[in-house]
């Protein structure tokens, strides 16, 4: 008889919980669908319900979210909520407001920052009154006139860049310029920020090993911010653990690691005083600054230094890397640019000062061209308006968007929107000359109080990768006198560039070898 009970009342238990889940699950679906702050906003219902909506295009598919949202503003209009608490707008004009300047505060959502493990970082940093702390320390490493005092040491590399690429025409084998660029980028970034060069250009295959796991770290994210317990738990595993698990992850996971122990050889040899200004870094200002002393712990610079390397590494590369290719194929842009750089620099050995080449209306134009069709950052970047509701004016209706809601713009749907870009997949640098108006719309380094730190560094290095490049080489159409040779696309078609995805840097077919050029006597 108690056995009975006792079977009849755990079956009771379970009913019980049973029920008082599905009303738990069926109380939160109604919430959200119909008493949230935002359920007024027109979307997919499925969206609106749960975050496995955008998982599943973002994980399952390969970073295929993005397009989806790019579908709903086809369907649903300039404002469209994409999941349970998020928005997205189109509307290129309303990018300021959401993206203002330090006089309006705007913090960042935490659900998408914690997806790189990096919660420290001024990448990061929620609060906007903490991220303005944060960047004020690390805003005169990257202004004009500092970026310019770099110039030499850019130079060197940028000469063992032009000797990889005679080694290259003498031995006739392809070359990765995806991957060349990488490590040219990586030379830089690590220099300045670490006074370490790794020397990637010099090694035979340009060392993939960080680009390729700065990749993955890229690309996890879609996964990590919904489960949110991977990445932690894969960084206190031993690395064997984590390479059987995930070989992958455990490259990204090393990656950080190394960029730890760096922090920590340089809180090392700062104590004692400070270095010779000779090797002087980022890091070692910053250690040797009024900063609070828990701004100064190497977990939270590490994480500082990780952005750093990471993002002035991809990011620029990808650009150089998108405008080489369009160059290969338009004669008429590439006879344009070299008959400006042939009359701006009649010696082909001799590299121009930034300040003078930043003077180069079509040089620009095509830097402008290629930044917009590389991206940056691929993704949404939420901004949260914590003060006060903001207002959005469609044309239609009026908006009221609650305070304390992210919401975002892409710089992938706004960077080929027909309205401001005529035929948009079009590399077309004479746009940029003709409507000086459309730097507004250039969001490839995002903008306001949290516009990417490193942009002038990243326009210092394009600068002089391409000035440096295509006024010694041609291409089999375009021949100059004095040039060392020409460049052929091999084996690379559109494929190799078109974005097809997002990875937070924009993602190419999964099948793409990488941008590849012959180089040719």
């Amino acid at each position: 008889m108690g056995l009975i009970y006792t079977e009849s009342y755990q079956g009771l238990y379970v009913l019980v919980t049973a029920a008082l889940l599905v009303a738990y699950l069926i109380g939160g679906a109604i919430q959200r669908l119909y008493f949230s702050p935002i359920a007024k906003f027109p979307g997919p219902k499925l969206a609106a319900l749960t975050l496995w909506y955008e998982f599943y295009y973002d994980v399952v598919c390969r970073g295929r979210y993005t397009f989806e949202i790019k579908r709903m503003h086809e369907k649903y209009g300039p404002v469209v909520r994409i999941n349970p608490f998020e928005l997205h707008i189109e509307t290129p004009d309303y990018y300021d407001e959401i993206y203002a300047g330090a006089g309006k505060r705007r913090d960042k959502w935490v659900w998408f920052t914690n997806q790189f493990g990096i919660p420290k970082s001024t990448f990061a940093t929620v609060s906007h009154e903490e991220h303005r702390m944060r960047r004020a320390a690390l805003n005169p490493f990257f202004s004009t006139a500092s970026v310019r005092r770099l110039q030499p040491m850019m130079n060197e590399r940028m000469q063992k860049f032009m000797g990889r690429i005679s080694e290259f025409r003498q031995s006739g084998e392809p070359m990765t310029v995806s991957l060349a660029y990488a490590a040219f980028t990586n030379d830089v970034a690590m220099q300045y920020a670490f006074a370490r060069c790794d020397h990637r250009i010099e090694a035979k295959d340009f060392d993939p090993s960080f680009h390729d796991a700065s990749i993955v770290g890229s690309t996890m994210g879609h996964m990590t911010k919904q489960l949110t317990w991977v990445l932690p738990l894969m960084q206190t595993l031993p690395d064997w653990v984590t390479v059987r698990l995930n070989p992958d992850m455990a490259s990204y996971v090393n990656l950080q690691r190394g960029i730890h122990k760096q922090i920590e050889s340089i809180q090392a040899s700062t104590h004692g005083g400070r270095l010779n200004v000779a090797s002087d870094t980022i890091f070692h200002e910053i250690l040797n600054s009024k900063l609070p002393a828990e701004e100064k712990t190497s977990t939270r610079l590490w994480q500082d230094g990780q952005v750093t390397v990471i993002a002035g590494t991809l990011t620029t590369a990808w650009a150089l890397s998108v405008i080489t290719y369009h160059l290969l194929t338009l004669p008429q842009v590439l006879q344009a640019l070299k008959q400006e750089l042939a009359a701006a620099i009649p010696d082909p050995s001799q590299i121009l000062p930034l300040s003078a080449l930043e003077q180069l209306p079509y040089l620009t134009a095509c830097i402008q061209e290629g930044l917009r069709l590389s991206c940056g950052v691929s993704s949404r970047l939420q901004r949260i308006c914590p003060d006060e509701d903001l207002i959005f004016n469609d044309g239609k209706k009026r908006w009221t968007i609650p305070r304390g809601t992210p919401v975002g713009m892409t710089s992938t749907i706004m960077h080929y929107d027909p309205r401001i870009y005529p035929s948009p997949t079009f590399f077309r640098p004479e746009r940029w000359i003709d409507n000086p108006r459309l730097d507004k719309y250039m969001i490839a380094f995002s903008r306001g109080s949290r516009q990417c730190i490193g942009i002038n560094l990243a326009y210092a290095e394009i600068y002089l990768a391409l000035a440096t490049i295509f006024r010694r080489y041609g291409s089999k159409q375009v021949r100059s006198e004095g040039d060392l040779g020409a460049l052929e696309l091999y084996e690379t078609t559109e494929k190799d560039w078109v974005i097809v995805g997002d990875g937070i840097t924009p993602l190419v077919d999964p099948k793409s070898k990488g941008i590849r050029i012959r180089v040719v006597k």
